[in-house]
Protein backbone atom coordinates (compact mmCIF):
# COMPACT_ATOMS: atom_id res chain seq x y z
CA UNK A 1 0.00 0.00 0.00
CA UNK A 2 1.04 3.10 -0.76
CA UNK A 3 -0.28 5.82 1.41
CA UNK A 4 1.32 6.17 4.62
CA UNK A 5 -0.05 4.73 7.84
CA UNK A 6 -3.14 6.61 9.68
CA UNK A 7 -0.80 6.14 12.93
CA UNK A 8 2.44 7.93 11.34
CA UNK A 9 1.84 11.39 11.61
CA UNK A 10 5.77 11.83 10.73
CA UNK A 11 7.40 10.93 7.67
CA UNK A 12 10.42 8.08 7.83
CA UNK A 13 13.69 9.44 7.13
CA UNK A 14 15.46 6.64 4.78
CA UNK A 15 18.07 6.79 1.93
CA UNK A 16 17.56 6.49 -1.40
CA UNK A 17 17.67 3.20 -1.90
CA UNK A 18 15.28 2.72 1.22
CA UNK A 19 12.64 5.40 -0.29
CA UNK A 20 12.71 3.28 -3.87
CA UNK A 21 12.51 -0.04 -2.30
CA UNK A 22 8.74 -0.49 -3.25
CA UNK A 23 9.03 1.45 -6.79
CA UNK A 24 7.96 -1.22 -9.13
CA UNK A 25 8.16 -1.28 -13.01
CA UNK A 26 5.32 0.40 -14.48
CA UNK A 27 4.85 2.99 -11.44
CA UNK A 28 4.06 6.67 -12.20
CA UNK A 29 6.48 9.75 -11.07
CA UNK A 30 5.98 13.46 -10.85
CA UNK A 31 9.18 15.53 -11.17
CA UNK A 32 9.90 18.42 -9.36
CA UNK A 33 12.24 20.93 -10.54
CA UNK A 34 12.21 23.26 -13.67
CA UNK A 35 15.53 22.57 -15.50
CA UNK A 36 17.86 21.78 -13.31
CA UNK A 37 16.88 23.88 -10.60
CA UNK A 38 15.19 22.05 -7.91
CA UNK A 39 15.59 18.56 -9.39
CA UNK A 40 16.22 15.91 -6.90
CA UNK A 41 18.97 14.29 -8.51
CA UNK A 42 19.85 11.82 -5.65
CA UNK A 43 16.40 10.02 -6.46
CA UNK A 44 16.78 10.17 -9.84
CA UNK A 45 20.27 8.46 -9.79
CA UNK A 46 18.86 5.50 -7.32
CA UNK A 47 16.04 4.90 -9.78
CA UNK A 48 18.63 4.66 -12.62
CA UNK A 49 20.48 2.30 -10.61
CA UNK A 50 17.54 0.60 -9.83
CA UNK A 51 16.82 -0.05 -13.19
CA UNK A 52 13.16 0.14 -13.19
CA UNK A 53 11.43 -0.22 -16.20
CA UNK A 54 8.34 1.33 -17.95
CA UNK A 55 8.03 4.39 -16.61
CA UNK A 56 5.68 7.27 -16.96
CA UNK A 57 7.45 10.04 -15.92
CA UNK A 58 5.23 13.62 -15.30
CA UNK A 59 7.60 16.90 -15.51
CA UNK A 60 7.90 20.74 -16.51
CA UNK A 61 11.18 20.04 -18.70
CA UNK A 62 12.94 17.13 -19.27
CA UNK A 63 16.21 18.56 -17.89
CA UNK A 64 19.54 16.34 -17.04
CA UNK A 65 20.99 14.35 -20.03
CA UNK A 66 24.22 13.32 -17.79
CA UNK A 67 22.60 13.22 -14.50
CA UNK A 68 18.46 13.71 -14.79
CA UNK A 69 16.00 12.25 -16.99
CA UNK A 70 19.29 11.36 -19.60
CA UNK A 71 20.34 8.25 -17.88
CA UNK A 72 16.63 6.74 -17.40
CA UNK A 73 15.78 7.58 -21.65
CA UNK A 74 19.53 6.14 -21.85
CA UNK A 75 18.96 2.93 -20.36
CA UNK A 76 15.24 2.35 -21.77
CA UNK A 77 13.56 2.94 -18.51
CA UNK A 78 10.96 4.96 -20.02
CA UNK A 79 7.52 4.24 -21.19
CA UNK A 80 6.08 7.27 -21.38
CA UNK A 81 6.62 11.02 -20.44
CA UNK A 82 4.14 13.55 -20.24
CA UNK A 83 5.29 17.29 -20.51
CA UNK A 84 4.98 20.49 -21.87
CA UNK A 85 8.98 20.78 -22.94
CA UNK A 86 11.59 18.20 -23.95
CA UNK A 87 14.16 21.29 -24.26
CA UNK A 88 17.59 21.03 -25.28
CA UNK A 89 18.47 17.53 -23.28
CA UNK A 90 19.72 15.90 -26.27
CA UNK A 91 20.07 12.08 -24.40
CA UNK A 92 15.92 12.42 -24.31
CA UNK A 93 15.25 14.25 -27.32
CA UNK A 94 17.31 11.77 -29.38
CA UNK A 95 15.75 8.83 -27.49
CA UNK A 96 12.19 9.97 -27.94
CA UNK A 97 12.51 10.54 -32.06
CA UNK A 98 13.82 6.90 -32.16
CA UNK A 99 10.07 5.75 -31.21
CA UNK A 100 11.87 4.30 -27.61
CA UNK A 101 9.08 5.84 -25.20
CA UNK A 102 5.86 7.41 -26.19
CA UNK A 103 4.68 11.71 -25.12
CA UNK A 104 2.08 13.72 -24.30
CA UNK A 105 2.82 16.76 -25.04
CA UNK A 106 0.59 19.35 -22.66
CA UNK A 107 0.72 22.99 -22.31
CA UNK A 108 2.69 24.31 -18.92
CA UNK A 109 -0.04 25.75 -17.20
CA UNK A 110 -2.78 22.92 -17.98
CA UNK A 111 0.14 20.93 -16.43
CA UNK A 112 0.65 22.85 -13.81
CA UNK A 113 -3.11 22.22 -12.91
CA UNK A 114 -3.65 18.68 -14.06
CA UNK A 115 -1.17 17.80 -11.23
CA UNK A 116 -2.98 20.65 -8.86
CA UNK A 117 -5.81 19.01 -9.47
CA UNK A 118 -5.08 15.71 -8.70
CA UNK A 119 -3.60 16.80 -5.27
CA UNK A 120 -6.74 18.94 -4.74
CA UNK A 121 -8.93 16.08 -5.47
CA UNK A 122 -10.72 17.80 -8.44
CA UNK A 123 -11.11 15.21 -11.37
CA UNK A 124 -10.75 17.59 -14.10
CA UNK A 125 -11.92 21.09 -15.72
CA UNK A 126 -11.87 23.47 -18.35
CA UNK A 127 -9.96 25.71 -19.73
CA UNK A 128 -9.15 27.90 -22.81
CA UNK A 129 -5.69 26.76 -22.63
CA UNK A 130 -5.22 25.06 -26.37
CA UNK A 131 -9.07 25.68 -28.25
CA UNK A 132 -7.97 25.95 -31.78
CA UNK A 133 -4.57 23.97 -31.59
CA UNK A 134 -3.57 20.22 -31.92
CA UNK A 135 -4.22 20.31 -28.13
CA UNK A 136 -8.03 19.79 -28.59
CA UNK A 137 -7.75 18.94 -32.35
CA UNK A 138 -6.17 15.54 -31.77
CA UNK A 139 -3.03 16.24 -33.76
CA UNK A 140 -0.39 16.46 -30.95
CA UNK A 141 2.35 13.73 -31.71
CA UNK A 142 2.75 10.96 -29.10
CA UNK A 143 5.30 8.59 -31.13
CA UNK A 144 7.75 9.40 -33.67
CA UNK A 145 8.86 7.18 -36.85
CA UNK A 146 12.45 6.14 -36.14
CA UNK A 147 15.12 7.12 -39.02
CA UNK A 148 12.20 9.66 -40.25
CA UNK A 149 13.63 13.11 -37.84
CA UNK A 150 10.57 14.74 -36.05
CA UNK A 151 7.99 12.87 -37.94
CA UNK A 152 5.63 11.41 -35.67
CA UNK A 153 4.32 8.06 -36.21
CA UNK A 154 1.37 8.26 -34.17
CA UNK A 155 -1.46 11.32 -32.59
CA UNK A 156 -3.11 12.30 -29.70
CA UNK A 157 -7.03 11.76 -29.98
CA UNK A 158 -9.56 14.75 -29.93
CA UNK A 159 -10.54 16.59 -26.35
CA UNK A 160 -13.78 17.30 -25.64
CA UNK A 161 -14.20 21.01 -25.84
CA UNK A 162 -17.26 23.15 -24.45
CA UNK A 163 -18.79 26.89 -25.08
CA UNK A 164 -18.89 28.42 -21.39
CA UNK A 165 -19.71 31.92 -21.30
CA UNK A 166 -18.91 32.75 -24.51
CA UNK A 167 -15.44 31.19 -24.64
CA UNK A 168 -14.61 27.82 -25.85
CA UNK A 169 -12.79 25.64 -23.64
CA UNK A 170 -10.64 22.72 -23.59
CA UNK A 171 -11.47 19.59 -20.96
CA UNK A 172 -8.17 18.95 -18.93
CA UNK A 173 -8.22 15.52 -16.76
CA UNK A 174 -6.45 15.55 -13.59
CA UNK A 175 -3.11 13.36 -13.15
CA UNK A 176 -2.07 11.61 -10.04
CA UNK A 177 0.92 10.46 -9.57
CA UNK A 178 2.23 7.14 -7.78
CA UNK A 179 5.52 8.78 -6.74
CA UNK A 180 6.44 12.45 -6.41
CA UNK A 181 9.89 13.22 -6.40
CA UNK A 182 10.62 16.44 -4.63
CA UNK A 183 13.88 18.81 -3.82
CA UNK A 184 13.80 21.41 -1.16
CA UNK A 185 16.27 22.85 1.01
CA UNK A 186 15.33 22.48 4.86
CA UNK A 187 12.80 19.83 6.42
CA UNK A 188 12.06 19.24 10.29
CA UNK A 189 10.82 16.03 11.36
CA UNK A 190 7.08 16.53 10.72
CA UNK A 191 8.23 16.79 7.16
CA UNK A 192 7.47 20.59 7.11
CA UNK A 193 9.81 21.82 4.03
CA UNK A 194 11.46 25.36 2.89
CA UNK A 195 12.91 26.45 -0.61
CA UNK A 196 15.40 28.33 -1.73
CA UNK A 197 14.93 30.61 -4.16
CA UNK A 198 12.66 29.69 -7.53
CA UNK A 199 12.78 25.99 -6.46
CA UNK A 200 9.35 25.66 -5.36
CA UNK A 201 8.42 25.65 -9.15
CA UNK A 202 6.90 22.25 -10.28
CA UNK A 203 8.02 20.73 -6.44
CA UNK A 204 4.77 21.78 -4.42
CA UNK A 205 2.38 20.49 -7.18
CA UNK A 206 4.66 17.30 -7.56
CA UNK A 207 4.16 16.45 -3.75
CA UNK A 208 0.46 17.07 -3.59
CA UNK A 209 -0.15 15.23 -6.70
CA UNK A 210 1.49 11.85 -5.47
CA UNK A 211 0.41 9.01 -3.15
CA UNK A 212 4.23 9.08 -2.10
CA UNK A 213 5.85 12.29 -1.87
CA UNK A 214 9.78 11.90 -1.17
CA UNK A 215 11.24 14.88 -0.58
CA UNK A 216 15.37 15.33 -0.88
CA UNK A 217 16.79 17.92 1.66
CA UNK A 218 19.65 19.58 2.27
CA UNK A 219 18.88 19.86 5.89
CA UNK A 220 16.33 17.92 8.52
CA UNK A 221 16.35 19.75 11.79
CA UNK A 222 13.97 19.15 15.06
CA UNK A 223 9.98 19.92 14.71
CA UNK A 224 9.75 23.67 15.99
CA UNK A 225 12.66 24.97 14.32
CA UNK A 226 11.52 25.93 11.15
CA UNK A 227 8.87 29.44 11.94
CA UNK A 228 5.44 28.15 10.85
CA UNK A 229 5.32 31.31 8.54
CA UNK A 230 8.28 30.07 6.34
CA UNK A 231 6.85 26.66 5.50
CA UNK A 232 6.14 26.21 2.09
CA UNK A 233 4.52 22.74 1.45
CA UNK A 234 3.24 21.39 4.86
CA UNK A 235 4.32 18.32 6.43
CA UNK A 236 0.87 16.31 5.63
CA UNK A 237 1.90 15.94 1.67
CA UNK A 238 5.37 14.62 2.49
CA UNK A 239 6.12 11.03 3.42
CA UNK A 240 9.47 10.15 3.16
CA UNK A 241 12.51 11.91 3.74
CA UNK A 242 16.25 11.82 2.15
CA UNK A 243 19.08 13.70 2.70
CA UNK A 244 22.02 13.04 0.69
CA UNK A 245 25.85 12.53 1.46
CA UNK A 246 26.70 14.69 -1.35
CA UNK A 247 24.35 17.52 -2.51
CA UNK A 248 24.16 18.32 -5.49
CA UNK A 249 23.08 21.96 -6.68
CA UNK A 250 23.23 22.51 -10.73
CA UNK A 251 21.70 25.34 -13.06
CA UNK A 252 20.97 24.42 -16.59
CA UNK A 253 22.67 27.82 -18.23
CA UNK A 254 24.98 29.53 -16.19
CA UNK A 255 24.94 32.95 -17.34
CA UNK A 256 26.82 35.99 -16.13
CA UNK A 257 26.97 39.53 -16.45
CA UNK A 258 30.40 41.33 -16.75
CA UNK A 259 30.90 44.36 -13.90
CA UNK A 260 30.32 47.12 -16.44
CA UNK A 261 26.34 45.80 -17.03
CA UNK A 262 27.64 45.42 -20.73
CA UNK A 263 26.66 41.82 -22.63
CA UNK A 264 25.91 38.32 -21.31
CA UNK A 265 28.39 35.40 -21.21
CA UNK A 266 26.88 31.85 -21.30
CA UNK A 267 29.25 29.02 -20.41
CA UNK A 268 31.92 31.93 -20.73
CA UNK A 269 31.34 32.94 -24.14
CA UNK A 270 29.74 35.74 -25.26
CA UNK A 271 25.83 35.38 -26.18
CA UNK A 272 25.13 36.08 -30.10
CA UNK A 273 23.08 38.97 -30.12
CA UNK A 274 24.26 40.99 -32.79
CA UNK A 275 21.80 39.33 -35.18
CA UNK A 276 18.85 39.85 -33.13
CA UNK A 277 19.43 43.13 -31.03
CA UNK A 278 17.53 45.10 -33.65
CA UNK A 279 14.51 43.14 -32.69
CA UNK A 280 15.26 43.18 -28.95
CA UNK A 281 16.00 47.16 -29.25
CA UNK A 282 12.76 47.38 -31.17
CA UNK A 283 10.65 45.54 -28.61
CA UNK A 284 11.69 47.29 -25.39
CA UNK A 285 9.86 50.43 -26.94
CA UNK A 286 6.59 48.52 -26.41
CA UNK A 287 7.30 48.21 -22.58
CA UNK A 288 5.92 50.94 -20.51
CA UNK A 289 5.81 52.11 -17.01
CA UNK A 290 4.08 49.99 -14.38
CA UNK A 291 3.52 46.74 -16.90
CA UNK A 292 4.14 43.30 -15.26
CA UNK A 293 5.28 41.35 -18.54
CA UNK A 294 5.89 38.17 -19.32
CA UNK A 295 9.56 37.65 -21.71
CA UNK A 296 9.24 34.44 -23.54
CA UNK A 297 12.50 31.61 -23.78
CA UNK A 298 15.44 32.95 -26.09
CA UNK A 299 15.09 36.02 -28.23
CA UNK A 300 12.17 38.15 -26.05
CA UNK A 301 15.17 37.77 -23.10
CA UNK A 302 17.48 40.09 -24.67
CA UNK A 303 14.38 42.80 -24.34
CA UNK A 304 15.54 42.76 -20.28
CA UNK A 305 18.44 44.29 -21.54
CA UNK A 306 17.10 47.31 -23.41
CA UNK A 307 14.69 48.61 -20.71
CA UNK A 308 15.69 51.96 -20.08
CA UNK A 309 16.85 52.94 -16.17
CA UNK A 310 14.27 54.25 -14.58
CA UNK A 311 10.92 52.60 -16.07
CA UNK A 312 9.77 50.29 -13.35
CA UNK A 313 8.55 46.91 -15.56
CA UNK A 314 7.93 43.96 -13.11
CA UNK A 315 8.86 41.06 -15.41
CA UNK A 316 7.81 37.64 -14.64
CA UNK A 317 9.18 33.95 -15.03
CA UNK A 318 7.13 31.28 -15.57
CA UNK A 319 8.77 28.79 -12.80
CA UNK A 320 8.24 31.32 -9.99
CA UNK A 321 9.66 34.50 -9.52
CA UNK A 322 8.01 38.09 -10.05
CA UNK A 323 10.79 40.87 -10.13
CA UNK A 324 13.37 39.38 -12.50
CA UNK A 325 16.80 41.08 -12.35
CA UNK A 326 19.78 41.32 -14.19
CA UNK A 327 21.88 38.43 -14.99
CA UNK A 328 24.26 37.87 -11.70
CA UNK A 329 28.10 38.91 -11.54
CA UNK A 330 30.13 35.47 -12.15
CA UNK A 331 30.93 35.69 -8.13
CA UNK A 332 26.85 36.49 -7.55
CA UNK A 333 25.99 33.00 -9.32
CA UNK A 334 23.38 30.94 -7.73
CA UNK A 335 21.41 27.53 -9.35
CA UNK A 336 18.90 28.04 -7.27
CA UNK A 337 17.59 31.66 -8.86
CA UNK A 338 16.71 31.19 -12.30
CA UNK A 339 14.67 32.07 -15.20
CA UNK A 340 12.08 30.28 -17.30
CA UNK A 341 14.99 30.02 -19.84
CA UNK A 342 16.80 28.09 -17.37
CA UNK A 343 19.43 30.90 -17.13
CA UNK A 344 20.80 31.81 -13.68
CA UNK A 345 19.46 35.56 -12.73
CA UNK A 346 19.15 38.09 -9.77
CA UNK A 347 16.07 39.32 -8.32
CA UNK A 348 15.44 42.70 -7.91
CA UNK A 349 15.75 44.68 -4.82
CA UNK A 350 12.96 46.36 -4.39
CA UNK A 351 9.91 44.22 -4.14
CA UNK A 352 10.60 40.53 -5.36
CA UNK A 353 8.54 37.48 -5.04
CA UNK A 354 8.98 34.40 -5.29
CA UNK A 355 6.30 31.40 -5.45
CA UNK A 356 5.64 27.69 -7.61
CA UNK A 357 4.56 27.21 -11.24
CA UNK A 358 0.63 27.23 -10.04
CA UNK A 359 0.73 30.73 -8.24
CA UNK A 360 2.73 31.29 -11.43
CA UNK A 361 0.14 30.43 -14.39
CA UNK A 362 -2.94 31.80 -11.72
CA UNK A 363 -0.99 35.52 -12.95
CA UNK A 364 -0.97 34.32 -16.50
CA UNK A 365 -4.19 32.38 -16.79
CA UNK A 366 -6.16 34.44 -14.65
CA UNK A 367 -5.37 37.60 -16.71
CA UNK A 368 -3.28 39.80 -14.43
CA UNK A 369 0.05 39.94 -16.86
CA UNK A 370 -0.23 42.91 -19.02
CA UNK A 371 2.17 41.79 -22.00
CA UNK A 372 3.94 38.74 -23.58
CA UNK A 373 6.63 38.57 -25.75
CA UNK A 374 7.13 35.56 -27.45
CA UNK A 375 9.72 34.19 -29.81
CA UNK A 376 8.32 32.53 -33.40
CA UNK A 377 8.65 30.54 -35.65
CA UNK A 378 5.73 30.83 -38.05
CA UNK A 379 3.16 34.19 -37.92
CA UNK A 380 0.25 34.31 -39.98
CA UNK A 381 -1.97 37.54 -41.61
CA UNK A 382 -4.42 36.55 -38.97
CA UNK A 383 -2.35 36.46 -35.79
CA UNK A 384 -1.66 32.98 -35.72
CA UNK A 385 1.26 31.81 -34.38
CA UNK A 386 3.59 28.86 -34.23
CA UNK A 387 6.25 28.43 -32.10
CA UNK A 388 7.00 24.80 -30.92
CA UNK A 389 7.29 22.19 -33.42
CA UNK A 390 7.93 21.94 -36.96
CA UNK A 391 7.89 18.56 -38.68
CA UNK A 392 11.58 17.48 -39.85
CA UNK A 393 12.98 20.48 -38.20
CA UNK A 394 12.43 21.65 -35.02
CA UNK A 395 10.65 19.84 -31.97
CA UNK A 396 11.07 21.33 -28.12
CA UNK A 397 7.32 21.40 -26.79
CA UNK A 398 4.91 24.42 -26.57
CA UNK A 399 6.09 25.53 -22.37
CA UNK A 400 3.60 28.21 -21.15
CA UNK A 401 3.06 29.65 -24.31
CA UNK A 402 -0.20 28.63 -25.18
CA UNK A 403 -1.75 29.57 -21.42
CA UNK A 404 0.15 33.28 -22.31
CA UNK A 405 -1.67 33.56 -25.56
CA UNK A 406 -5.21 32.46 -24.36
CA UNK A 407 -4.92 34.41 -21.08
CA UNK A 408 -6.21 38.13 -23.11
CA UNK A 409 -2.62 40.16 -22.30
CA UNK A 410 -1.46 42.11 -25.15
CA UNK A 411 0.94 39.34 -27.58
CA UNK A 412 4.17 40.30 -29.61
CA UNK A 413 5.75 37.99 -31.96
CA UNK A 414 9.66 38.11 -32.25
CA UNK A 415 10.98 36.35 -34.78
CA UNK A 416 13.61 36.66 -37.80
CA UNK A 417 11.72 37.66 -41.13
CA UNK A 418 12.92 34.65 -42.89
CA UNK A 419 14.51 31.08 -42.50
CA UNK A 420 18.03 30.10 -42.84
CA UNK A 421 17.25 29.10 -46.68
CA UNK A 422 15.62 32.48 -46.78
CA UNK A 423 11.83 31.54 -46.95
CA UNK A 424 9.52 33.96 -45.92
CA UNK A 425 8.49 33.04 -41.62
CA UNK A 426 5.77 35.57 -42.10
CA UNK A 427 3.43 33.25 -44.23
CA UNK A 428 -0.67 33.71 -45.19
CA UNK A 429 -1.07 30.43 -42.79
CA UNK A 430 1.49 28.92 -40.52
CA UNK A 431 2.17 25.68 -41.78
CA UNK A 432 3.80 24.81 -38.05
CA UNK A 433 1.69 22.91 -34.88
CA UNK A 434 0.00 26.17 -34.08
CA UNK A 435 0.82 27.88 -30.53
CA UNK A 436 -2.45 30.25 -30.61
CA UNK A 437 -5.22 31.43 -33.54
CA UNK A 438 -5.45 34.98 -34.14
CA UNK A 439 -3.68 35.85 -30.88
CA UNK A 440 -0.90 38.14 -32.09
CA UNK A 441 -0.94 42.02 -31.73
CA UNK A 442 2.20 42.53 -33.16
CA UNK A 443 5.00 41.16 -35.05
CA UNK A 444 8.67 42.50 -35.04
CA UNK A 445 11.32 40.96 -37.39
CA UNK A 446 14.51 42.04 -38.12
CA UNK A 447 13.18 43.70 -41.33
CA UNK A 448 10.11 44.93 -39.98
CA UNK A 449 7.15 45.50 -37.61
CA UNK A 450 3.42 44.55 -38.72
CA UNK A 451 0.39 45.38 -36.37
CA UNK A 452 -2.28 42.92 -36.45
CA UNK A 453 -5.96 44.84 -37.03
CA UNK A 454 -8.35 42.30 -35.77
CA UNK A 455 -11.04 42.52 -37.58
CA UNK A 456 -15.28 42.08 -36.49
CA UNK A 457 -16.30 38.57 -38.04
CA UNK A 458 -12.79 37.46 -36.20
CA UNK A 459 -10.76 36.78 -39.36
CA UNK A 460 -7.42 40.16 -39.12
CA UNK A 461 -5.19 41.19 -41.45
CA UNK A 462 -1.63 42.72 -41.03
CA UNK A 463 -0.40 46.33 -41.04
CA UNK A 464 3.41 47.09 -42.04
CA UNK A 465 3.91 50.25 -39.90
CA UNK A 466 7.76 50.46 -39.94
CA UNK A 467 10.78 49.23 -41.72
CA UNK A 468 13.97 48.74 -40.39
CA UNK A 469 16.65 51.24 -41.62
CA UNK A 470 18.41 50.51 -44.71
CA UNK A 471 15.27 48.30 -45.94
CA UNK A 472 12.90 49.09 -48.89
CA UNK A 473 9.06 48.03 -49.18
CA UNK A 474 10.42 46.18 -51.84
CA UNK A 475 12.46 43.97 -50.31
CA UNK A 476 9.75 43.08 -47.52
CA UNK A 477 7.34 42.71 -50.33
CA UNK A 478 9.79 40.17 -51.53
CA UNK A 479 10.01 38.26 -48.58
CA UNK A 480 6.91 38.43 -46.76
CA UNK A 481 4.47 35.92 -47.90
CA UNK A 482 1.48 36.87 -46.36
CA UNK A 483 -0.89 39.76 -47.90
CA UNK A 484 -0.70 42.70 -45.62
CA UNK A 485 -1.55 46.51 -45.89
CA UNK A 486 0.79 49.45 -46.01
CA UNK A 487 0.11 51.76 -43.01
CA UNK A 488 0.07 55.34 -44.39
CA UNK A 489 2.35 56.65 -41.46
CA UNK A 490 5.06 54.30 -42.48
CA UNK A 491 8.20 55.01 -40.76
CA UNK A 492 11.83 53.86 -39.96
CA UNK A 493 11.71 51.68 -36.98
CA UNK A 494 12.67 53.27 -33.34
CA UNK A 495 15.59 51.94 -31.45
CA UNK A 496 15.55 51.72 -27.71
CA UNK A 497 19.27 52.91 -26.69
CA UNK A 498 22.11 50.05 -26.79
CA UNK A 499 22.44 47.71 -23.73
CA UNK A 500 21.40 49.75 -20.58
CA UNK A 501 22.85 46.92 -17.76
CA UNK A 502 19.35 47.10 -16.06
Amino acid sequence: MLRRSLRSFRPVIVTATEALKDASDGVTIALGGFGLCGLAFELLGELNRKGTKNLTLIAGTTAGPEDGTGPLARDKQIGKIITSYVGENKVVLDHLLQGDFEVEFCPLGSLTDRLRAAGAGVPAFYTPTGYGTAVAEGRLPTRFIPGKTMHAAAFSQPRETRNINGKWCTLEMALPADYGFVRAWKADKRGNLVFRGTTQNFNLICAKASKVCIAEVEEIVECGEIDPREVHLPGVYVHRLVKPEKLKRAAEFVVTRSSDGNGAIAGGKKLDVVSRQRIARRAALELKDGMNVNLGVGLPNLVASYIPKGMDVVLQAENGLLGIGPHPLPEEVDPDITNAGKQTITMIKDGASLFDCAESFAMIRGGHMDLTMLGALEVSANGDIASWYLPGKFLRGMGGAMDLVSSGCGTIALMKHTDNDGRSRVLQECRSALTGRGCVDMVITDLAVFAVKKGTSGVNSLVLTELAEGVTLEEVKAKTEASFHVSPDLKTMPLAPALSGR
